[in-house]
């Protein structure tokens, strides 16, 4: 017999009629442990043999120990105690050893060649009547071997393979690292789970995960992570540089660490607002200025060792409240020269500034002062009579310390 028509899968008869026949799949290579077989039906040597819708295939053994040429002393190396029948034909196909047979369901039909004329050796031939596009799924393997030494069984520990299978829904290309290779790399597509895979063996990767919106980049000691829209990036080291600009633009930016070090040859800073909190802090600055429309410091201890200059070395003093001053020890002024003792303020005016009669409120205050002052004996009369000076004799509300 020989397939005339492969379409329509026409038998007729042909000059290796011999050599050919046809095959039906009726146990297939998953129910032999997947092993490169199939169990056919061969009609031209199973006359009699009628197959039916539901047929499973059967494997019976026989005994046939009280038979006379088993019992006889002179043939039993001859022969067994029991027959296997088989309502199937184990066939081999034909195949280069670095090809997978395809994967063939119950009913495909296939050309079963006759390899010597005595019909003792059967082997079918892969894809020799079209059933792939009858088929729901399939799969195909190409491998070369990737040994140092020949007469290696193949494994896919030492081969270099593709690997195509839509019934477990993947896709594999891989090399092996038997022959002086760094390292084993692979690439995997699993369409099942949704992920494509970069890796090796030896713990780098990178994962393209739909299922789970993320893309994983890792070696041996750094993670980068993207989830949605969140970035993890992880790494005993983590170095950024920019030739020329590093731009971070966000609504809220926080850092944490147990030290931050900063340099830069020159640091500006600009703030709407900002709070500064420190448990303890120390500042070493060769020179600052600060400049501002207002500015207050609040605090139970404030100690300075530098003398408080303002324009032209003086220290101006338009309006201020001071309430005890017994731990203030005035420098000496860069202005005239004194000093108070500890506990005391020596102040003179600036004829250039606006007279002090013009501050009612203040020349108040400067009075009830003069009047307790008044009280000791040792200044009775003398500071409102002070007082009265700087009222009336056109004293001015600038005040120099001393």
């Amino acid at each position: 017999m020989k397939i005339v028509d492969t379409k329509l899968n026409v038998i007729g008869l042909g000059s290796d009629n011999n050599k050919e026949t046809i095959g039906i799949v009726f146990k297939t290579s998953k129910e032999l442990n997947n092993r490169p077989l199939l169990g056919l039906i061969i009609p031209k040597f199973m006359i009699g043999y009628e197959f039916k819708d539901g047929d499973k295939p059967s494997d019976t053994s026989i005994s046939i120990g009280n038979k006379k040429c088993v019992n006889d002393d002179s043939c039993k190396g001859f022969w067994s105690s029991n027959i296997n029948m088989k309502n199937y034909i184990l066939v081999r196909p034909y195949l280069n050893q670095n090809q997978s047979m395809p994967d063939y369901v119950v009913g495909d039909k296939l050309i079963v060649s006759i390899i010597d004329n005595d019909i003792k050796t059967l082997a079918f031939l892969p894809y020799s009547i079209n059933r792939l596009g009858q088929r729901s799924t399939d799969k195909c393997m190409l491998s070369v071997p990737a040994n140092p030494k020949e007469n290696t069984a193949l494994t896919e520990d030492n081969t270099y393979f593709i690997k195509i299978d839509s019934d477990s829904k993947v896709i594999i290309l891989s090399t092996a690292k038997k022959n002086g290779e760094v390292c084993s790399q692979i690439i995997g597509m699993d369409a099942e789970n949704g992920q494509i895979a970069i890796s090796d063996n030896e713990d780098r990767s990178w994962i393209l995960d739909t299922k789970n919106d993320s893309i994983t980049s890792k070696t041996s000691g750094s993670t980068i992570e993207q989830v949605g829209n969140v970035i993890n990036i992880k790494a005993d080291t983590i170095n950024l540089t920019g030739d020329t600009t590093i731009n971070v633009k966000t609504s809220t930016k926080k850092e944490e660490a147990d030290s931050i070090t900063s340099k830069a040859s020159d640091t500006k800073f600009e703030y709407d607002n900002f709070s500064h909190k420190s448990n303890s802090g120390k500042f070493e600055i060769q020179q600052e200025e600060h400049e501002g429309m207002s500015m207050e410091v609040k605090m139970s201890t404030y100690h300075c060792d530098t003398p408080l200059i303002g324009q032209n070395g003086q220290v101006v003093f338009p309006n201020f409240v001071i309430g005890s001053i017994p731990n203030i020890n005035s420098p000496v002024s860069p202005v005239n020269g004194t000093s108070g003792a500890a506990g005391a303020m020596t102040m003179q005016t600036d004829p250039s500034a606006t007279p002090l009669a013009k501050f009612p409120q203040l020349v108040a205050a400067l009075t009830a002062i003069a009047a307790a002052a008044d009280a000791y004996p040792s200044g009775a009369g003398a500071a409102s009579a002070a007082a009265q000076v700087f009222a009336s004799g056109g004293m001015t509300t600038k005040m120099l310390s001393s």
